[in-house]
C-alpha cells in the first residue's frame, strides 16, 4: 500500500545499497529470557491466520495492513513472531561516556530521544554517531515497502556535501515532517486512539452499593426504594454523576460469573476465578440488563470496559468442562500432584489440571482457586477470540482489561509451563480479529513487564504501574510515586511524557490506586494531593478507583489490603470515609477539570530541578489553543523542597503535598 502522506523532500532515484546490519545493542535481562524461550522452544507451529476478513473491494484488509506497518515504523519496529528484528538505538555521550536507549525503536522514540538529548546537552556531544543514524534508520525502515521513499531521502543527505551538523539539522527536519505526516495518518486510521487518553473510573458492582451514593450528601442522583439488579437499576442520573467527575470511560470490575468449586473468603469468591468468559454474573443482571446498561453509558456520553481475565478460570468452568485439553492437563489414573494440580473428570476420564500460575522466585506460583488456561494449543487460542469477540458482537462494549496479560506471551508461557509455541502471538490473533468486528475496541493492559511486547502485539494501553526494562531503571507511575524516589519520579514523568505524545505504541496508564492496591491516603499520606495532581492532569489514560474519591478502606489489617476486599463481603458507605481525602478530592477533581477544558488537547514536557531540589513536573502546552501553557510543580519526595524555576518565576517552598500550578509565556 502506499503512503498517502507524501514527502515533498525531492528524492533520489537510486537506492544506497547497505552493507551493516543493525547496530549492536545492549541487551537487557528481557533480550536474555527471549533467546532463552527460543532456544528451548522451537516455535515451529504455524501461526493461526488473522481472523479478520476483507471487505470485498479490499479496503477493510489494506486498513488493517496499513494500521499494523504504520505503527512498526513509529513504535515498535519489526518483530519476527516473538522477538524484534531490531532494537533501540542507544546514543552515546561523547563527552562524558554515557549512553542513552531511545525511547521506542521507531522513528517516534528515536526522534523524541534524539531531540531531548542534543536539547539538553547539545548536538556536539553525539554527532560522532552521524553515520550510525542512518544506517540504523534505513534497517529499521526496510521491512516495510512504502517508506522507501524516505529511505532513498536519507540516503541522500547521508552522502551530500552538507557538513555533519547541516546533515543532523536537516535529519531531524525530515523526521519531524515524516512522523507528523504518518501521526496524521494514524488519526484517520486508529479508531481506539481515544483510550490513549480515556479518564477511566473503575467500580466493583457487587461492593458500589448504588442505593447508598444516591442517597448520601453531595451527589445529588434520585433514590429509587426499589431494590433491583446492579445493571437493571443504574441509571443516566448515575452516570452523569461519575462523568461530573471528568471520567469518560466506565470499568464495572468483576462482572463475570464466579466459580463456586475451591472458592475463597465469604465475600462471594474473586473476580477473577471465572466460571463463563462469554457472559455477565446472574447476581448482577441479565444479558439483556447489561446490554441496556451499555446503551445507558452510551447515551451518556460514557464508553464501557471489561475484564478479559485471560490466564485462567475457575476450577468449575464451562471452558473446562468443554476441553480438558485447553488447559495445562494431563490423562492420569494415579493421584494427581499435591501442589499446583487438582483433579478433574470428564467422559470416565481423570485429568490433573495445573492451577492458574505465573513465574516467581525461579518457579511457579499459583492462585488456588484457578485453573490454568493452555496458550500452546490453537484451538484453544480461536474458542477465546471467538468468546470475547462475542462481547463485541453482542453487547457492544468498547474495550477490554486484559488481567495481568503478559502471561500469555509466547515467551513468558513456553518457558514458564515448558510448551512449544505456535509462531505468532497469541494477542495478534484476538486483537486484530475483534478490531475487525469494532475497529474503535481497544485493549488496555495490565502488565509489569513486557510492556514492548504487549505493545507490538497491538494493545492500545498499558499499565504504568512498574516498567524496569531500561537504562533509567524503573521508570513506572504507580511504583514511583509510592516509593517518593524524587529521581526516580523524575525519570518517569519523562517516560510518560513520552508515551502520551506518541501515536505508534500502546499509551499508558497512570495511576495512585486501584482494585489491587491499598488506599491511596495509606500509600501517599500527605503527599496524596502531590501525587493526584501529576496523575489526573496527565494527557494520557488515567484510572481512577471508585471509593477513592471519599477515602473509604474497609481493608483487611495483616491479610487484603484492598480497600474493597475480596474475601469478605465488602459495601461502600458512601456518607463515611475520610473529611480530608474527600476535601482533597473534590478540590483537585474540580481543578483539573477546569485546566483541562481550558487546554484543550495539550502536550506534557517535564521540568528537570536542579541544586538537589527534590519537586517533580511539567510543563502543558495547549495544542487546542495556541499560545496557551502552563506548568505543575509538585513534591512527591518525603521530605519540604525549595522550587526555584527563574525562568517561569517561582520561588517557593513545597512541603510534602504541596504543589503549584501556574501560567506561563
Amino acid at each position: 500500500m502506499r503512503f498517502c502522506y507524501r514527502l515533498t523532500i525531492r528524492l533520489l532515484a537510486a537506492l544506497f545499497l547497505l552493507q551493516l546490519l543493525a547496530l549492536p545493542q545492549v541487551r537487557a535481562g528481557i533480550e536474555d529470557e527471549r533467546q532463552q524461550a527460543g532456544r528451548l522452544f522451537d516455535g515451529n507451529m504455524p501461526a493461526a491466520p488473522l481472523g479478520f476478513e476483507p471487505s470485498e473491494d479490499g479496503k477493510a484488509s489494506a486498513s488493517f495492513e496499513f494500521l499494523q506497518q504504520t505503527k512498526e515504523v513509529l513504535s515498535s519496529g519489526h518483530w519476527d513472531g516473538s522477538v524484534p528484528t531490531v532494537r533501540q538505538f542507544m546514543f552515546r555521550n561523547a563527552g562524558e561516556g554515557w549512553t542513552a536507549q531511545a525511547q521506542s525503536v521507531g522513528l517516534e522514540g528515536f526522534l523524541w530521544t534524539k531531540k531531548e538529548l542534543e536539547g539538553k546537552y547539545g548536538e556536539g556531544q553525539f554527532i560522532g554517531q552521524l553515520n550510525d543514524y542512518f544506517t540504523y534508520l534505513d534497517t529499521m525502515l526496510a521491512p516495510v515497502p512504502w517508506t522507501q521513499e524516505l529511505r532513498d531521502s536519507l540516503t541522500e543527505l547521508k552522502n551530500s556535501d552538507l557538513t555533519a551538523s547541516q546533515k543532523n539539522a536537516r535529519l531531524n527536519q525530515m523526521l519531524e515532517y515524516y512522523v507528523s505526516g504518518l501521526q496524521s495518518n494514524m488519526a484517520k486510521y486508529d479508531q481506539a486512539d481515544w483510550s490513549k487518553k480515556a479518564r477511566i473510573y473503575e467500580l466493583f458492582p457487587r461492593a458500589y452499593n448504588l442505593a447508598g451514593r444516591r442517597e448520601a450528601q453531595g451527589f445529588k442522583s434520585p433514590s429509587d426504594p426499589a431494590k433491583t439488579l446492579f445493571f437493571r437499576d443504574f441509571r443516566s442520573s448515575d452516570f452523569d454523576v461519575i462523568k461530573r467527575m471528568g471520567f469518560d470511560t466506565i470499568w464495572p470490575m468483576g462482572i463475570l460469573p464466579i466459580g463456586v468449586l475451591g472458592q475463597t473468603g465469604t465475600g462471594g469468591g474473586s473476580p477473577y476465578s471465572i466460571s463463563d468468559h462469554g457472559t455477565v454474573n446472574p447476581d448482577l443482571g441479565t444479558e439483556a440488563d447489561f446490554k441496556e446498561f451499555v446503551k445507558k453509558a452510551h447515551a451518556s456520553g460514557l464508553r464501557v470496559i471489561v475484564d478479559f481475565v485471560v490466564n485462567h478460570t475457575s476450577l468449575d468452568s464451562k471452558l473446562l468442562n468443554e476441553n480438558p485439553d485447553y488447559f495445562i492437563s494431563f490423562r492420569y489414573d494415579g493421584p494427581c500432584p499435591r501442589d499446583g494440580f487438582f483433579e478433574h473428570y470428564q467422559n470416565g476420564a481423570k485429568y490433573c489440571v495445573s492451577n492458574g500460575g505465573f513465574e516467581y522466585g525461579g518457579g511457579v506460583s499459583t492462585w488456588i482457586d484457578t485453573a490454568q488456561i493452555n496458550y500452546s494449543n490453537r484451538a484453544l487460542r480461536a474458542r477465546m477470540t471467538e468468546l470475547i469477540k462475542g462481547w463485541v458482537t453482542k453487547f457492544d462494549v468498547d474495550g477490554f482489561r486484559v488481567d495481568m496479560a503478559y502471561l500469555a506471551l509466547n515467551n513468558v508461557f513456553s518457558r514458564t509451563w515448558r510448551k512449544t509455541m505456535p509462531a505468532d502471538e497469541f494477542y495478534r490473533q484476538l486483537i486484530w480479529t475483534v478490531k475487525a468486528a469494532k475497529p474503535s475496541v481497544a485493549f488496555m493492559a495490565e502488565a509489569y513487564a513486557y510492556q514492548e511486547d504487549l505493545s507490538a502485539c497491538g494493545f492500545d494501553s498499558i499499565y504504568s504501574k512498574y516498567e524496569s526494562a531500561r537504562p533509567e531503571g524503573q521508570t513506572g507511575w504507580y511504583n514511583a510515586t509510592e516509593s517518593g524516589n524524587y529521581g526516580e519520579i523524575q525519570s518517569t514523568v519523562n517516560r510518560v511524557a513520552y508515551l502520551a505524545w506518541q501515536k505508534g505504541g500502546a499509551g499508558s496508564v497512570v495511576f495512585i490506586g486501584n482494585h489491587d492496591e491499598a488506599a491511596p491516603e495509606k500509600v501517599y499520606g500527605r503527599r496524596l494531593p502531590a501525587a493526584l495532581i501529576l496523575t489526573m492532569l496527565y494527557p494520557g489514560a488515567v484510572l481512577m478507583y471508585s471509593s477513592a474519591e471519599i477515602g473509604y478502606d474497609a481493608a483487611i489489617p495483616g491479610g487484603e489490603p484492598k480497600p474493597l476486599p475480596f474475601s469478605v463481603p465488602a459495601q461502600i458507605d458512601w456518607n463515611a470515609g475520610s473529611p480530608w481525602v474527600r476535601q482533597t478530592y473534590q478540590e483537585i477533581l474540580a481543578e483539573t477539570k477546569k485546566v483541562r477544558a481550558e487546554m484543550g488537547d495539550y502536550d506534557i514536557a517535564p521540568l528537570w530541578p536542579s541544586n538537589g531540589e527534590k519537586w517533580a513536573g511539567y510543563t502543558l502546552t495547549s495544542k487546542s489553543n495556541p499560545g496557551l501553557k502552563k506548568a505543575v510543580f509538585a513534591n512527591v519526595a518525603m521530605d519540604g523542597t525549595a522550587v526555584s524555576f527563574p525562568a517561569y518565576g517561582i520561588n517557593s517552598w513545597l512541603a510534602p503535598g504541596d504543589y503549584r500550578i501556574i501560567d506561563i509565556k
